[in-house]
């Protein structure tokens, strides 16, 4: 069988490539934050010892910081992932789904028409006699 929508399967896979794609840079990423709140967090303290500059880097930085931003980080990558991840499958599915409707409408259309059964034969019989007349007393 020939397959349709062939555009719509190069977009499908396309948007499964972009989530892989988004799911290792994110992982990168998440791994790049974490290094540098955790190696240097130090140096971006600094910045935040003028008084209202960076008014959240108490703990925005180091080793709690780090992880934290990390962990928040990472989730939102595999969210991001699952929802492009999710929009080719969706393409694929509507594909299979007009696939399989087409199949079944061949099928229904190629089966032969089922035989026609044989009438009951036809009996006549004749109406019942009316009954007879009652003699009158």
């Amino acid at each position: 069988m020939d397959k349709k929508f062939t555009v719509l399967r190069i977009i499908g896979t396309i948007w499964k490539i972009l989530a892989w794609i988004a799911l290792i840079v994110g992982i990168l990423s998440s791994i790049g934050i974490l290094l540098t709140s955790v190696l240097g967090g130090e140096m971006l303290r600094q910045f935040g010892q003028r008084p209202g500059l960076m008014p959240w880097t108490p703990w925005a930085f180091g080793l709690a910081g780090g992880v934290v931003m990390f962990i928040v980080s990472l989730v939102a990558t595999v969210i991001y992932f699952l929802m492009l991840y999710a929009v080719g499958e969706l393409i694929y599915l509507l594909l299979a789904i007009e696939e399989n409707t087409r199949l079944a409408a061949q099928w229904i259309q190629a089966r032969p028409a089922p035989a026609a059964h044989p009438a009951a034969p036809s009996v006549y019989s004749p109406p019942p006699p009316p009954p007879p007349p009652v003699p009158e007393p």
